[in-house]
C-alpha cells in the first residue's frame, strides 16, 4: 500500500470523528486549535478526541505543538496534506451571490470521504449540526478534596512539585456521585514509584476515609508530562484542571 492510499485509508475510516476533526483543521490551514477547543467544536470526549487527533499526526496530515502544559494541532505542510486540503476546497462550489449562504465548511466533514470516492463525481454534504454545548465545569466536590490534597503535597514537595492537576469524571464535570477524585501530581523526577505512594497513603486514606470516595494518585515526572504524546497521559493532560 502506498503512503497516499494509506493515508487515504486513515481519512475515509469508519471514525465519523476522525473525518470532523479533519475537516475543521483543514479548513483554516494557518490558524492551530487547542486540543480542548477541538473537542468541544467536533461535540466529542477528551480521550476520543485525543486518540483521533495522535492518529492523524501518526498519519502526517496534522502536527502537534507543544506550549508548557498547552497542546495544539494544525495541518502539516506535506504534500499530501496539501492535496487533501485541494481536494475538499475544490468539492465545495463557488458561492452563488443570489443563493442564500452555505453552512460554514466546518459543519461538512463528509466533504473529504466525498471527495476521494473515485465512484462518482465529488459532492458536498452539509451535515446539520447544532451549535456546540460547552463542557460542564469540574465538579465541585472533587476540586475541594483535590486542593485539600495539594495543602499537603506542596509543603512536603516545596520546589519538586511541578504542579497537581484533578483528571477523570470528576474534571470532566460528568462523575457517578461515587466516582473517586484522581490527582496527577507532576514531580522534577521520580527516582522510586513506590516511595512516592507511600509517602502520601496517609493522607489520600484520611481524605477518603473523611469524603467517603477513593482519593487515588499518579506521579508523573515533568519532562514527562510536558513531552509525551502518546497512551494514557495524553488524555488526562487534555482534561486535566490545575488545583
Amino acid at each position: 500500500m502506498s503512503e497516499n492510499s494509506a493515508a487515504a485509508e486513515l481519512i475515509v475510516g469508519r471514525s465519523a470523528v476522525r473525518r470532523r476533526i479533519l475537516a475543521l483543521l483543514m479548513a483554516e490551514p494557518d490558524r492551530r486549535l487547542h486540543l480542548r477547543e477541538i473537542q468541544r467544536r467536533v461535540q466529542t470526549s477528551p480521550g476520543t478526541a485525543s486518540r483521533e487527533l495522535a492518529r492523524l499526526v501518526a498519519g502526517g496530515l496534522l502536527e502537534r505543538q507543544a506550549e508548557g502544559l498547552q497542546v495544539y494541532f494544525k495541518p502539516t505542510s506535506s504534500p499530501f496534506a496539501t492535496m487533501v486540503r485541494t481536494l475538499l476546497l475544490s468539492a465545495t462550489p463557488e458561492p452563488d451571490p443570489a443563493a442564500a449562504p452555505l453552512p460554514p465548511l466546518e459543519t461538512a466533514p463528509e466533504v473529504i470521504q466525498t471527495a476521494l470516492e473515485a465512484s462518482r463525481p465529488p459532492r458536498t454534504i452539509f451535515a446539520a449540526v447544532s451549535a456546540p454545548k460547552s463542557p460542564p465545569p469540574p465538579d465541585s466536590l472533587g476540586l475541594e478534596v483535590a486542593r485539600r490534597l495539594a495543602e499537603v503535597l506542596r509543603p512536603l514537595y516545596a520546589d519538586r512539585l511541578a504542579g497537581m492537576f484533578l483528571y477523570g469524571a470528576r474534571a470532566r464535570g460528568e462523575p457517578r456521585p461515587d466516582a473517586e477524585v484522581e490527582v496527577a501530581v507532576v514531580l522534577d523526577a521520580i527516582v522510586r514509584y513506590g516511595d512516592e505512594l507511600e509517602r502520601t497513603s496517609a493522607t489520600c486514606a484520611g481524605l477518603s476515609l473523611e469524603f467517603g470516595l477513593v482519593v487515588s494518585r499518579v506521579f508523573v515526572a515533568e519532562g514527562t508530562w510536558l513531552r509525551r504524546t502518546d497512551g494514557h497521559l495524553l488524555a488526562i493532560r487534555s482534561e486535566a484542571v490545575a488545583v
